[in-house]
């Protein structure tokens, strides 16, 4: 849970493997949002795991989805907060997500030791 002061600002979880910090669920306060919290947090992690790439994956950006403006929103946040976009896909029960990366080249053994980490060696 993050907060400025007393305010409640969201919550972000994220698992640390040698090389990589997953960010799994970043969620800034309906209230708080376009206030510059989600970037804050984007730069708090950056700076607290320096030599890590940040990973997150993200719903597909495809015209026909019923949410394709939030998606679209989404994307650009990331990329304005130096994410880049992979060719990497990652399923799961709540279906296909692509995979984000500040990282210059994305590193998919950092992300799968991160994704085991998370999962207790099941994922």
């Amino acid at each position: 849970m993050l907060y400025d002061e007393d305010k409640f600002c969201g919550i972000a979880y994220y698992v640390i493997s040698d090389s990589t910090v997953y960010l799994t669920y970043l969620a800034v306060n309906k209230d708080l949002r376009g206030q510059g919290y989600g970037t804050k947090i984007l730069s708090l992690l950056e700076k607290q795991y320096p030599d890590q790439a940040i990973v997150i994956d993200i719903e597909p950006v495809v015209p026909t989805a019923k949410n394709y403006q939030q998606r679209v929103s989404r994307l650009k946040f990331y990329e304005r907060n130096g994410f880049y976009r992979t060719d990497q896909k990652l399923k799961d029960q709540d279906g296909e997500f692509e995979a984000l990366t500040t990282g210059k080249k994305f590193n998919k053994s950092g992300f799968v030791k991160a994704l085991k980490q998370m999962s207790f060696g099941f994922y």
